[in-house]
């Protein structure tokens, strides 16, 4: 009776996602489920496993190094749920991208990142668990190079045009806090500060547009 439990119960677990054994402190074994659903954007869903995977490649597209005690995010880590906001969000730029046929990567540049991130957590215990394929990693690679282009022309604040007039009112508004100084003095960097700021905020619109275009659901309430 007791094999029949534990079958039933691995086919459920296996359903929901991949597992994998652990022996604990004590000798017992103990399941380490790697997978499971923690969001949609539209009908694609999301699991902690992409999640993990996007974050250990986004380390190396990051061009940093490693570390040598380098280990890729569990759900446990308080930072998982900040990753799961930018997974999604990186999915809805990309299928926005995908929309207007903008959805090209430069496949010289793929292939380089990929054998980077093959090279730089290969025999990682933590990567190997997730078992990802070559072709799960281009997809991934893909999907954030095409991303960050798009997501670059809404973040370009040289798109943006302050007037001397806008800067002038910012500066009389805030005249204590340049000490008195004739507004010349900072005018470009109150542009450009101004700029900035308008990007910034139109990025956060834009991103808040695209979440209910594509009805993201994020299942941690991040």
């Amino acid at each position: 009776m007791l094999k029949i439990s534990t079958t039933v119960l691995l086919m459920a677990l296996f359903s929901i996602g991949r597992v994998s054994w652990a022996a604990d402190s004590g000798g017992a074994e103990s399941l380490d489920i790697v997978t499971r659903v923690v969001g949609e954007v539209g009908p694609r869903v999301v699991t902690s496993r992409e999640v993990a995977m996007s974050e250990a490649i986004a380390q190396v597209l990051s061009g940093l190094p490693l570390g040598k005690d380098k280990s890729v995010i569990k759900p446990a880590d308080p930072t998982f749920a900040g990753q799961v906001v930018r997974v999604l969000d990186e999915w809805t730029v990309f299928l926005e991208a995908a929309d207007i046929d903008a959805r090209n990567a430069d496949k010289t540049e793929v292939a380089k990142w990929q054998k980077s991130v093959q090279e730089q957590w290969k025999g990682v215990p933590s990567w190997e668990k997730l078992e990802p394929s070559s072709s799960e990693v281009k997809e991934v690679i893909e999907r954030k190079l095409v991303a960050q282009a798009f997501e670059r022309l809404k973040v370009d604040a040289s798109l943006v045009n302050i007037s001397d007039q806008e800067a002038q009112q910012y500066y009389k508004k805030n005249r204590l806090r340049f000490g008195g100084l004739p507004f010349e003095n900072f005018k470009d960097n109150i542009k450009a500060a101004l700029a900035k700021s308008q990007t910034e905020r139109r990025l956060l619109e834009w991103r808040a547009v695209l979440r209910r275009k594509y009805r993201v659901r994020n299942y941690l309430g991040a």
